[in-house]
């Protein structure tokens, strides 16, 4: 560079090296080129000026850019010229192409880069087994190493009785797998447990592999660690899991994520029919599921597994032989320490048996409620059909009668029809009251007897039950009715109330007969009325007392009393329906109290 004349000139060299022709105008090469970046034109020009200033050699490195993207990278030294008087009159530099070796550094930045990154441990020995090179992960193994060392070393202190350091052996270990690697040329994988800087044991897998040259010598050994500890417990707990698996009479059956099958128990071979090595690797869904497995429940599974990693509940399979098979499965997801899906694990309970008996059991409830709808039909249609003769006996008896006052009968067959035409209509007043039961527990089954309250005087109620309801035949004996309790308005179904009590006293009167009166007695506590109503008959035998509220059940000591074995068991029900209850306490012989417990 002559500052006089504001000349550049070149050697050959430079055309070559920035790739122009001879005709190119060196000078301008700053301010008519995209060689250099800003930046670093900027700094070439602070170099000249450098140069020029301190009048000593300056020297810079710079990248060039060329046109088709490759880079360049060159040392320029500048000395200054200086004339008599020691004034800087021009400068001549020295451009030294440094690209190979810059890519090479940059390819080795790029390696370095790349080892640090790896999770794995990478070292390298020479052959005098020194360590060399260690990429991020392997230098902090070698400190781990070294704690451990010194751990082991510090129990060896503290511990005179022992006869050898582990600082010793771990050594010796290592020395000894050098050695087998240098006799064999061949990679040898083992394993170590170091310390981590938590002071958690750790497992590592280790490939020793030796590097030879040209002619089979070893350059150097590469150390290449991974840390399995995951791994280990994890196998560690797949062991347990799987003993404990074959332990169990349930099919147990693990996936991977994809819900491909990684292994099943032998409840799983011995139950389906399907060996291990026939399903590994599919979906348990492409050969347990059949024509009859509910669409629903897949879906069901697949919603439960993607929203909460679970699924509980009944499945229909079918076995290898093609049989069906009920299922109750317990599926749950399994996740490592990340929250990353590992594995499904499934575990599945034979319940055949329990659904075909509910199955037979559902079939039987279908058959009990057919039944008692014919039941209820025929009930319903007989007692219909019954109280049309029982009508017209009746009338017939009334006509009898209005006859029998107009013809002039002798005295004793009018005692004769007397007494025939009282045991016809007792009769036909059992049988009309029967029917009426039979119409009456019908319409109880089906739901069909409506509660109908209104407020009413209980003790106007009471008073007025005894005073029409006495003894039909016999003695004509009446009730003796005692209310101790306060009086009051209380919401009664006063037809269902009369009923029920109607039944209870009619079985006082005919189970004692030649007896006392039967005695009723009102009271009140706990805010509940109470009815009890005694008698001083046959009782009842305590063997029996568990069946009274069953229908068409009398007492093995009823004799030739007449009665149905309904009274009872209506009386329940309709106090059940009305908010009420009812108990019996007799003993046989001794007579009979049943307790009423009004709503």
């Amino acid at each position: 560079m002559h500052f006089a004349a504001d000349t550049t000139t070149w050697s050959e060299y430079l055309y070559e090296f920035y790739e122009l022709d001879k005709t190119f105008a060196c000078s301008t090469i700053l301010e008519n080129t995209d060689f250099y970046t800003r930046a670093e034109k900027e700094k070439m020009r602070a170099l000249i000026e450098s140069a020029t200033e301190t009048k000593t050699e300056c020297s810079e490195e710079f990248m060039i850019v060329m046109p088709d993207g490759r880079l360049k990278w060159h040392v320029t030294t500048l000395h200054p010229v200086l004339d008599s008087d020691g004034k800087t009159i021009g400068l001549y530099g020295i451009v030294q192409n440094i690209t190979a070796k810059k890519e090479q550094t940059r390819e080795q930045w790029l390696y370095k880069r790349i080892f640090d990154q790896l999770p794995a441990g990478l070292l390298v020995r020479n052959p005098e087994e020194t360590c060399i090179y260690a990429n991020q992960a392997g230098r902090a193994l070698k400190e781990q190493a070294i704690t451990v060392s010194a751990g082991a070393a510090k129990r060896e202190h503290d511990d005179t009785a022992s006869t050898a350091s582990e600082t010793d052996r771990a050594e010796s270990e290592k020395s000894a797998r050098l050695e087998q690697c240098k006799a064999d040329k061949q990679s040898i994988i083992f394993e170590d447990k170091l310390t981590d800087a938590k002071g958690c044991e750790r497992i590592f897998s280790t490939t020793l592999l030796p590097l030879l040259d040209e002619s089979g010598n070893i350059d150097y050994f590469i150390e290449y660690s991974t840390d399995i500890t995951a791994q280990k417990q994890y196998e560690l707990e797949r062991q347990r899991m799987a003993y404990v698996a074959e332990k169990t009479n349930g099919l147990v059956m693990i996936t991977d994520p994809d819900r491909k099958i990684i292994w099943v128990n032998r409840s799983f071979e011995l139950i389906l029919g399907y060996q291990a090595n026939e399903v590994i690797g599919r979906n348990p869904a492409s050969f347990l599921q059949g024509p009859e497995t509910s669409s629903e429940t897949i879906r069901e599974i697949s919603r439960s597994l993607k929203n909460t990693g679970s699924f509980s509940g009944e499945i229909l399979n079918y076995t290898k032989r093609g049989e069906k098979i009920w299922l109750y499965l317990n599926i749950t997801a399994v996740n490592d320490d990340t929250g990353k899906l590992i594995n499904y694990v499934a575990v599945e309970n034979d319940i055949t048996l329990i659904k075909l008996a509910e199955q037979r059991l559902q079939q039987a409830v279908e058959k009990e409620r057919e039944l008692n709808r014919f039941k209820t039909q025929f009930v319903n249609l007989a007692s219909h059909q019954f109280r049309t003769p029982l009508a017209a006996i009746r009338s017939s008896i009334d006509l009898l009668d209005l006859k029998l006052e107009s013809l002039g009968n002798s005295p004793a067959f009018i005692e004769v029809f007397h007494k025939h035409r009282h045991s016809i209509t007792e009769e036909t007043i059992r049988m009309t009251e029967l029917m009426e039961n039979i119409l009456d527990i019908g319409r109880m089954d089906e739901g069909k007897i409506e509660i109908s309250r209104k407020a009413l005087p209980f003790k106007q109620f009471m008073d007025t039950f005894v005073q029409t309801n006495v003894e039909t035949g016999g003695q004509r004996r009446k009730l003796k009715y005692r209310f101790d309790a306060p009086d009051s308005i209380i919401d009664l179904d006063e037809i269902l109330m009369r009923n029920v009590l109607r039944n209870i006293v009619s079985n006082a009167f005919k189970y004692s007969e030649g007896k006392p009166s039967p005695e009723m007695t009102v009271y009140y506590t706990d805010n509940t009325y109470f009815i009890r109503i005694k008698d001083h008959g046959i009782g009842i035998p305590e063997k029996d007392q568990p069946f009274l509220f069953q229908s068409f059940f009398r007492a093995s000591n009823t004799g030739n009393l007449p009665g149905s074995g309904l009274g009872l068991m209506i009386a329940k029900k309709l106090l059940l329906l009305h908010g009420g209850d009812i108990r019996c306490e007799s003993k046989a012989g001794d007579g009979c109290t049943v307790t009423i417990q009004c709503a």
